[in-house]
């Protein structure tokens, strides 16, 4: 599973990991069926409280996305696919944009950039 969090960031470490979980299912990246990774395993994992994942795991399941089944673990329920959108991309594409005029850098290196963060996060 690709999660990375960034403690730098203004968004909550809580709400970075419920959206990237959400657009990981949502996208079909964790299938209906699949367990997560345990509480406490998560949070060593990404070196944060087993209660911020415990929360997580909690939203998941309020918004019908996971099922907490005890011993069992949590995992994927089916749910409507339709929840894809584009635009969330869109905007990540602004954001990635707007720090690249900031940084002073030209359309490809910018391109390079984006692709050796693909290539990247491919190899993970």
């Amino acid at each position: 599973m690709i999660v990375q969090l960034d403690t730098g960031s203004p968004v909550p470490i809580f709400e970075q990991l419920r959206a990237q979980l959400e657009r990981l299912i949502v996208a079909g990246a964790l299938p209906p069926g699949r367990k997560l990774p345990p509480i406490r395993a998560l949070a060593a994992n990404l070196g944060i409280a087993p209660g911020t994942v415990n929360k997580v795991y909690d939203a998941l399941a309020r918004d019908g996305l996971v099922e907490a089944a005890g011993r069992h673990g949590t995992i994927v329920l089916e749910h409507d696919r339709t929840r894809v959108d584009v635009g969330d991309l869109e905007a990540a594409a602004d954001v990635l944009a707007v720090v690249a005029r900031q940084m002073g850098l030209s359309d490809d290196a910018a391109h390079q950039a984006l692709d050796a963060g693909l290539r990247r996060v491919r190899a993970q």
